[in-house]
């Protein structure tokens, strides 16, 4: 059952993620010229990236204390296909208080990753077959999603009804949870704070917010600020923690685990382009035989293909003594995404006037992203848990997340620079990509050096 909510959640998401930068380019900034339309959408759509990780730290402490981990997700279904139907609405201030909507609801999802595990006992082995399960069902939805929201419904009808197929298919995850959650409702322990109006109580805060929230999403800038903002808070938190423990063990371990949240930051600032400037890319310089839409899909398609490969990889490697250090895999992790976009750099200056690049050239930068996200994104989970103190590995956890939600507002600003730089049209495009291959590399390269001071100051946690 959960396995499917996962499916339905996840074809909701990146149903829409498939073609909303362009949708918002073409709907809600006609009066801007076309390159600060796309400058624009790309910086809306990381917004709401951004948003999405920041209040799922908020929304687990609802879940744990206010609703409870069934009422909670219960909610956040419902509460996303309501909005995810409200954003077909032709205007823009109604757009963008679905989508203010939307993020808080989806704020009350977090505790889905909490009752897979809870369908195992702590030291039942096929807990983590259970988690690989999970995984292939995220990118099952992400990979079906786009051709249906995007390439059928949305380019056959018009973009507006790809959010109508987005909102059906977490309706149906909704529909799903409602009809079988009732066991899962009778095993959960009571949260400390909940009772009768705890739902009444926070379906009121999520109106109350819903407005300034939507001002987020159209100040870029301020919620820039205010994430920022917030994940200062947080190493703030982690730095006088480890002062006050006196821990020179915990201690080294929070500065390796910063460290590392830094790689996570930048990995993510470049991969996740494929919402933004990778999709603009696509509509408008890539011969394609397929919509571009359909380009979304091939991430959680690769996915599906190599995560059981890459799960038998470090286990192999591991027995003959070469499994890479954590540092060394998110040094990797960050040579694979900066070289996707050297492919596609290469790819673009090599072309003759009036032609486009061939879609094979983005295929292989979506498969290098993807074994770059394989190479570190399951790895930073496993890290945090390691390296945490043990009371203190839900607020790391949330660290994590926060990392995410920088790493998609930083995502919006590169976007931007390739249709509002100096340069323009496939220039724009040339000059960042470029940039990102050069840094990239530059970022993975210090890593992979400073891989075995990193790992000492780890202490044995691998």
């Amino acid at each position: 059952m959960l396995l499917g909510v996962t499916v339905g959640l996840n074809f909701a998401f990146y149903g829409f993620r498939a073609f909303v930068a362009p949708y918002l380019a073409a709907t809600f900034f006609t009066d801007e010229p076309t390159g600060a339309a796309m400058r624009d959408a790309s910086l809306l759509t990381a917004g709401v990236g951004a948003l999405l990780y920041a209040t799922h730290v908020f929304g687990g402490w609802i879940a744990d204390n206010v609703l409870g981990e069934v009422r909670s997700l219960r909610a956040a279904l419902w509460i996303e296909s309501l909005a995810l139907a409200l954003m077909a609405l032709p205007s823009r201030g109604a757009f963008l208080l679905a989508l203010a909507v939307y993020v808080l609801g989806a704020g009350l999802s977090i505790p889905l990753t909490v009752l897979i595990g809870r369908n195992y006992p702590s030291d039942d082995p096929r807990r983590d077959a259970g988690y690989t399960l999970f995984y292939l069902a995220i990118n099952l939805g992400g990979f079906v999603a786009p051709f249906v929201c995007a390439d059928w419904i949305g380019r056959g009808f018009g973009y507006r009804y790809g959010f109508i197929a987005a909102s059906a298919g977490v309706a149906s995850a909704a529909l799903l949870f409602q009809w079988r959650s009732a066991e899962l409702q009778r095993r959960q322990r009571p949260p400390s704070h909940g009772g009768a109006h705890a739902l009444p109580a926070v379906l009121a805060g999520i109106v109350a917010l819903a407005y300034p929230t939507m001002l987020l999403l159209e100040h870029p800038q301020l919620l820039g600020r205010a994430v920022n903002l917030l994940l200062g808070v947080l190493v703030l938190y982690f730095v006088v923690s480890a002062w006050r423990r006196g821990d020179r063990l915990q201690n080294e371990r929070y500065l390796a685990m910063l460290l590392l949240f830094a790689a996570n930051i930048v990995f993510w600032a470049l991969s996740l382009q494929g919402a933004t400037s990778l999709n603009f890319f696509a509509r408008d310089h890539v011969a394609a035989p397929f919509d571009f839409s359909v380009f979304q899909s091939l991430n959680p398609l690769y996915i599906l293909f190599l995560a059981p490969l890459m799960a038998w990889l470090w286990p192999w490697l591991g027995r003959t003594g070469r499994d890479p250090s954590t540092p060394r895999k998110f040094g990797i992790g960050l040579a694979f995404v900066a070289l996707s976009y050297g492919v596609v750099w290469y790819a673009a200056s090599r072309l003759h006037p009036g032609t486009k690049v061939s879609w094979l050239a983005l295929a292989a930068c979506y498969l290098l992203q993807t074994i770059g996200e394989l190479a570190l994104s399951p790895i930073g989970y496993a890290m945090v848990t390691r390296l945490a103190a043990p009371e203190e590995a839900s607020l790391a956890m949330g660290g994590w997340f926060f990392g995410i939600a920088m790493a998609y507002q930083l995502s919006g600003e590169i976007a931007a620079l390739t249709t509002g730089g100096t340069a323009a049209g496939l220039a724009g495009y040339l000059h960042v990509y470029g940039a990102l291959c050069l840094w990239g590399l530059g970022a993975a390269a210090a890593y992979l050096l400073g891989a075995p001071r990193i790992a000492r100051l780890m202490h044995g946690a691998r």
